[in-house]
């Protein structure tokens, strides 16, 4: 509180002097990856701490050490940083854990030069260097193994886990240094799995009166990396005997608990020395702190291993434990709750002659209120009913010309067809054309009775074996027959298939299937003139996906979210118009990939072109 009521007064008294506060800059290296929960909570806590000193900037470096370690790599770090940092003068580094420490021990005055440099999580108590103060991880294995003894008073040995990593060394080197002749009153060995099916093994096979002290497993003899959490869950359901721990990660997963140190206290200690280095206090006047320990027990483990709370330490913390207020406040909770009534009977009767000149009021603020709503409903109503009315009368005037245009085509060839003196090849030709109107005014009518059956809940889907093969010819039939409409488009059309899983037969409705992809050909057709068009299909788990995508003139971003309304036309160009069209295709498409069981989306850039996918079972 001192200091940070200090840091005000000096900001207070620079700002009314017209003098800026200099920024300080921060460089926070830790010797592990973002996304260890280890390394988070120091990096949190930290940033917690320094989040009020609004003069500090922090940049923040990962290493990255337990999944790459090697000289070479270090080197390669220290040249990366050489570089990145080139231009950047910092106030203060703050190291976590004994890779940064070490890293810096070696390179900083290289790199950074002689920056006031703190620490934590460094595993062995040493005397650091001139401007190096920080926190020893004080790893207090004595008294962990004291509260073993206590609970478990008949144990045949203490099997310490870790692994033969770089911090595994340095958490074997510390342990093996803070037992000294304490090692001699217990039988204790150490067990390093060389990956994580061996550890499993060992662990499996260990005396059933044994007593196992987890440290860590993060890396086995092949270099597969794990993290805290992962390993220990890995070898926990083998280990048949109970687990202690020193590190707060492995609690609620199945350790019993112990002397713990966290990560968080750490980097709290940590963050309350930098604020007093930001304050001006010289690196050299703040002594080296030891991390505190709290002993900490999950209470589903003392049940389970059947350990008597009473052996436990008297400041211990015990977590997980099950909501019992009631049994243990029993006559406490009986008389709060009778002077919570009386108390309730008495602000009642008080509040009687209150409540009733408030109903009128409020009962008239209701009635107020439904009324507001009920007009805001009537509103959107009517602004709905608009917008459909708007919709269908386009939607109607275009039927009107979909249905009108054709018709007269086929009214007039066939006048001349009834012409007495008409050509063979004339003859033909209008033949050809009276069946290509006749084609699309029966696509115009069956959209209609489709769309019609589908507002109906009419449309039912018949599920058979289909012939997937047979299936995606006559697509390309149908593509030959669009394509031959049209003497100024040039496309490549090619049918796309998985090189493995083909898939042969469908348990589906072939013809509901086919009408989709007809009409999301069409569509392709219609609005590309060069490029490409290309149907195909992906396997995805359980189901199959197929999807049409083509170059053509894509969709604007902002219609895209209407595509599938029924009645819509997005494109409005003349020269699209003029291929004509319902409107209704991929509102039944998306119906029809419903009612197969599926769901359909799509991607599209103005421009550049549409892909439309759409997923159905597979059975």
């Amino acid at each position: 509180m001192k200091v940070r009521l200090s840091l005000l007064l000096v900001l207070v008294f620079c700002s009314l002097c017209g003098f800026t506060v200099k920024q300080k800059n921060i460089l926070l290296l830790n010797s592990y990856h973002n996304g260890l929960s280890w390394t988070d909570s120091i990096v949190g806590s930290i940033k917690s701490e320094l989040a009020n000193d609004s003069v500090c900037s922090i940049f923040i470096e990962d290493m990255d050490s337990k999944r790459h370690y090697s000289p070479q790599y270090f080197t390669i770090l220290k040249n990366y940083y050489q570089e990145k940092y080139a231009d950047k003068e910092f106030d203060l580094i703050i190291s976590s854990d004994n890779n940064a420490y070490d890293f810096l021990l070696e390179y900083r005055d290289e790199i950074f030069g002689k920056i006031p440099t703190l620490f934590c999580g460094v595993n062995s108590i040493i005397n650091p260097p001139e401007s190096y103060t920080g926190v020893f991880e004080n790893l207090d294995i004595r008294q962990t193994l004291e509260i073993i003894r206590n609970n478990h008073p008949n144990f045949s040995e203490i099997v310490f886990v870790t692994d033969h990593s770089n911090t595994g060394d340095k958490v074997t080197e510390a342990v093996n240094a803070d037992l000294g002749e304490f090692r001699k009153t217990f039988s204790h060995r150490w067990l390093k799995g060389n990956s994580i099916a061996d550890l499993q093994h060992k662990l499996a096979a260990i005396d059933k009166n044994a007593v196992v002290l987890f440290l860590l497993f993060n890396r086995d003899e092949e270099g597969r990396y794990f993290t805290y959490e992962e390993s220990f869950s890995y070898v926990e359901p083998y280990c048949k005997v109970p687990i202690y721990c020193v590190w707060d990660f492995y609690l609620t997963r199945g350790a019993i608990g112990g002397a713990i140190i966290s990560a968080s206290g750490q980097g709290r200690q940590v963050g309350q020395m930098a604020k007093k280095i930001i304050a001006g206090t010289s690196i050299d006047r703040i002594p080296v702190e030891t991390a505190q320990y709290e002993n900490v027990f999950d209470y589903e483990q003392l049940v389970k291993w059947e350990i008597d709370k009473r052996t436990l330490p008297n400041d211990s913390r015990i977590i997980n434990v099950p909501y019992q207020f009631f049994e243990e406040n029993k006559e406490i909770v009986i008389l709060t709750v009778a002077v919570l009534i009386l108390l309730v009977v008495i602000i009642v009767v008080m509040s009687i002659n209150i409540h009733i000149r408030k109903l009128r009021a409020e009962r008239e603020s209701k009635y107020t209120e439904e009324i507001t709503a009920a007009n805001r409903k009537l509103e959107l109503a009517i602004e709905e009913a608009q917008e459909s009315n708007r919709l269908k009368s386009a939607f109607l005037a275009n039927m009107s010309h979909e249905i009108r245009t054709p018709m007269n085509s086929i009214l007039g060839f066939t006048e001349l067809l009834a012409e007495p003196d008409v050509s063979e090849e004339n003859r033909i030709n209008y033949v050809s054309i009276i069946q290509k109107n006749t084609s699309g005014l029966l696509r115009v009518i069956n959209d209609i009775l489709d769309i019609s059956k589908i507002e109906t809940n009419q449309l039912h889907i018949e599920k058979e074996w289909c012939d997937l093969e047979e299936i995606l010819n006559l697509i390309a039939e149908s593509f030959n027959r669009l394509y031959a409409q049209y003497d100024d488009k040039v496309i490549d059309f090619r049918i796309k298939k998985p090189e493995m899983n083909k898939v042969t037969k469908l348990f589906t409705d072939s013809i509901r299937l086919q009408q989709v992809l007809t009409n999301l050909l069409e569509n392709a057709v219609k609005f590309t003139s060069t490029g490409h068009i290309i149907v195909g299909y992906e396997m995805k788990e359980e189901t199959i996906m197929f999807y049409v995508e083509d170059t053509g003139v894509g969709i604007p971003e902002n219609k895209q979210k209407i595509i599938f309304d029924r009645f819509r036309q997005v494109n409005t160009d003349a020269k699209i118009k003029r291929h004509g069209g319902t409107g209704l295709g991929l509102a039944i498409s998306k119906s029809l990939v419903e009612l197969l069981g599926g769901t359909i989306c799509m991607k599209s850039k103005e421009g550049e072109g549409t892909t439309f996918y759409f997923t159905i079972p597979m059975n």
